[in-house]
């Protein structure tokens, strides 16, 4: 048995309410969040990074910005240009973001200032570390557009850019890979298609998945490849459409499964439509149709949060377009749900997670009351799988805090967790160490006790403990993602610890 401990539980059954809409921009001629799960929103920690274009028609200054702000845990930071526009009619548009394990913050976008040709657009990439941007790399060089960039970031610190891009009067998938000193040559996808385009990436055991659309058969399709240790794996047909597939979307769970999403169009009408590649049969699961009946679905996005599947899309079936989301636990479908209520139009969404299984969206919404282009909106999903209780102390007014960690990790068959109880420095004044009625206890991603591992009164200090992998029978628990909880008086710590056997 192995077992690696990451970050914290999002459990389905105690996950708070959505915070309200918040208004994050305010441009004359609209700002406008990026399509096709191409990420305009990223997060690090309880870093927020949001990354969108902003549309200019003054005589002096007519074509598009990409715009950047960030949230730091406690505020908003102001908007900062990334592109640079140097006169009318030169557009930087449709970002994609991502971070890596330092923090970082890698962005590409759509641009047409490298050239005096302004139909021709390339590619563009920066990096934002240490509150301070890089100079602009120019990625892409070809004759024709270069468009829809994407981008992901492997755990090493790699990162793989995605465009389409139109040569020989083909539009193909192209791609490169910086492996940290700079950016390799140019590799091709879809070689052998019509059209190959709107390319969606996701890191899946540190090598990236990709979807996108593929004309080569007289239907629009999505198609599928992912990279292995030796290079690129053969594609495989995804959708089986009869009058199209667009606008994919891709997502890998920490289990090495692969979860796609695309628009399927069919007379009058679209709909949202699914399939997970599972990394135990190494099958693709059937086609699931996840939307009701609307006259328009588009813009699908997904993320993964541990065993839970979040889709959001735009949908008009009120008779104006609203985000509406579903959930997936353990392969189990929830029921679809509004999560925007603007009662005009609420288009474009991005999503993003942290480790927590915080939730962040943005779109991109209309204020028809306010006669106002559109702005960019954010709702937030906080996870709190126990929240305190105020019971249990055991000394009147005294604030406990306590923190778990494991080791080794990975470990094999038996996991030693080591904890810390304190009080916070000034919350209470006295001469002896407190002690707290404590507790450790295993949880399965259901929620469901596994095991009690300890109970009974705990002073401030250092602590461990060991866990040997096995439940309250004495059996040892299946492969999956399993959570140490432990309450100290008032305050509670979770440690997600991942079985594999």
């Amino acid at each position: 048995m192995i077992v690696a401990v990451a970050g914290f539980s999002p459990f389905l059954s105690y996950a708070q309410g959505w915070t309200a809409d918040s208004n994050l921009t305010s441009s004359d001629g609209g700002s406008y969040t990026t399509s096709n799960n191409s990420h305009s929103l990223a997060v690090f920690e309880n870093w927020i990074y949001l990354a969108w274009y902003d549309f200019y028609s003054s005589p002096n200054n007519m074509g598009c910005q990409i715009r950047f702000k960030r949230y730091d845990g406690s505020v908003w930071s102001g908007d900062t240009t990334v592109g640079l526009i140097g006169n009318s009619r030169l557009n930087n548009w449709y970002p994609s973001c991502a971070t890596d394990a330092g923090g970082n913050f890698h962005l590409v976008w759509e641009t047409n200032e490298f050239t005096t040709d302004i139909e021709n657009f390339e590619i563009a990439y920066r990096r934002y570390s240490n509150n301070h941007w890089t100079g602009i790399t120019r990625l892409t060089a070809s004759s024709g557009p270069s468009t829809n960039p994407a981008i992901a970031v492997a755990g090493d610190g790699r990162l793989f850019a995605f465009w389409q891009d139109k040569r020989g009067g083909l539009y193909r998938v192209y791609h490169k890979i910086y492996a940290g000193s700079s950016w390799g040559s140019e590799g091709i996808l879809g070689e052998n298609a019509d059209y190959c385009g709107m390319p969606s990436v996701a890191m899946c055991q540190g090598l990236p998945a990709v979807v996108w659309e593929d004309f080569s058969s007289g239907t629009f399709q999505v198609r599928f490849r992912k990279m292995s240790t030796s290079g690129w794996e053969g594609d495989s047909l995804i959708s089986h459409s009869s009058l199209g597939a667009f606008s994919p979307a891709i997502a890998a769970d920490n289990f090495g499964n692969i979860h796609v999403v695309w628009e399927d169009w069919s007379l009058n009408s679209s709909k949202i439509c699914y399939r997970k590649y599972s990394l135990l049969s190494r099958n693709w699961g059937p086609e699931t149709v996840l939307s009701a009946t609307a006259s328009r679905t588009e813009g699908p996005v997904i993320v993964c949060r541990d065993s839970l599947v979040d889709i959001f899309w735009a949908d008009d079936r009120s008779g104006y377009y609203e985000i509406y989301h579903r959930q997936s636990a353990n392969d189990s479908w929830g029921q679809e749900e509004p999560v925007t209520d603007q009662r005009a139009s609420a288009v474009l969404p991005s999503v993003a997670a942290d480790l927590r299984g915080n939730m962040h969206l943005v779109w991109t919404g209309d204020q028809p009351a306010v006669n106002k282009s559109p702005d960019i909106f954010i709702k937030s999903l906080f996870i709190d799988p126990w929240p305190p209780k105020d019971d249990g102390l055991s000394d009147s007014g005294a604030k406990s805090w306590c923190s778990i960690t494991t080791f080794p990790n990975p470990t094999s068959d038996r996991s030693v967790l080591k904890y810390i109880i304190a009080s916070p420095a000034g919350s209470l004044t006295r001469q002896a160490p407190i002690s707290y009625n404590s507790r450790m206890e295993v949880y399965n991603v259901a929620g469901q006790l596994v095991t009690t591992l300890f109970t009974g009164d705990l002073a401030e200090g250092e602590h461990s403990l060991e866990w040997n992998g096995r439940d309250r029978a004495g059996q040892k628990v299946p492969s999956g993602i399993y959570f140490a909880k432990l309450t100290a008086g008032t305050a509670t710590s979770v440690a997600k610890i991942m079985v594999v056997r």
